[in-house]
């Protein structure tokens, strides 16, 4: 059992604030999508030890909307992937140790040093969660990027739950959107099983997509998908299989594994 550790834990007593909403549709999974995104924590980290099959949640990185919702916002690993769950929890305590977690308590939250019942991780926000992607195991990341869905029938996937709506996009650029509809057909989706549910107008269905195969995880370092897909020199990334654990850093603009590069000093 790994244990946070208290030296380097970060904790802002400021009040998180609210982002506006815009005039779109909240978007979540769509068949046709190649990765399901979603946030490491550590509260979901410790709910997922009493989970057979632990659950993942979608990540949602555009302002949320008043328009509706589409798609499918839950995904969880059956036994297949039991591996890759059990690495996942330690992907993320390795990150930990050179990013320790930063907190900052919920706005009913009054703190005090006498009151220690305070102080539990269900009354504060962890602002520095970890992004995620779930990919099929054979896809080819370092060819073809991270964070583009490839999905050229998003508007009729998006219709089967609501008439109207914008796809929310990691990678907002004209080059990205290009490539993720253009070369959609070159790129199989995730292999997932859709759940039996029926689908209601404007709203997600929250029973979990079920992987039909063995998956694989990318863990960023940090949130800035553009300087990924731009291929900036020093971004880390782990990937995550069921077999293990693979730091990468991109060095010389090209992806390289931090072995190979600097030995296993990280």
């Amino acid at each position: 059992m790994h244990r946070l550790p208290l030296i380097g834990l970060a904790v802002s007593l400021s009040l998180l604030t609210s982002v506006p909403p815009a005039r779109a549709t909240n978007d979540y999974f769509l068949p046709g999508d190649a990765f399901f995104p979603s946030r490491l924590i550590l509260k979901n980290l410790k709910q997922q030890e009493q989970e057979a099959e632990p659950v993942f949640y979608y990540n949602y990185v555009c302002e949320y909307a008043f328009c509706g919702y589409a798609g499918y916002s839950q995904l969880k690993l059956d036994k297949q992937n039991s591996e890759l769950a059990k690495n996942i929890r330690k992907a993320y305590f390795q990150i930990r140790k050179s990013q320790p977690i930063k907190l900052e308590a919920k706005n009913d939250v009054k703190l005090t040093e006498t009151n220690q019942d305070i102080w539990k991780l269900d009354n504060f926000y962890e602002t520095n969660g970890l992004s995620m992607f779930f990919y099929n195991e054979d896809y080819d990341w370092q060819r073809r990027k991270i964070a583009i869905k490839y999905n050229e029938n998003w508007r009729e996937e998006m219709k089967k739950f609501i008439n109207t709506g914008e796809y929310c996009a990691f990678i907002k650029t004209s080059d990205a959107v290009m490539k993720s509809w253009s070369l959609g057909k070159h790129v199989p989706p995730l292999n997932v099983q859709l759940p039996e549910a029926k689908i209601k107008t404007g709203k997600d269905v929250d029973i979990p997509l079920t992987p039909k195969g063995p998956l694989k995880v990318l863990i960023l370092y940090d949130d800035k998908y553009k300087q990924y897909y731009d291929m900036k020199n020093g971004k880390y990334l782990l990937e995550v299989t069921n077999k293990g654990i693979t730091a990468y850093i991109i060095h010389r603009k090209q992806w390289k594994k931090y072995d190979d590069v600097y030995g296993d000093d990280k």
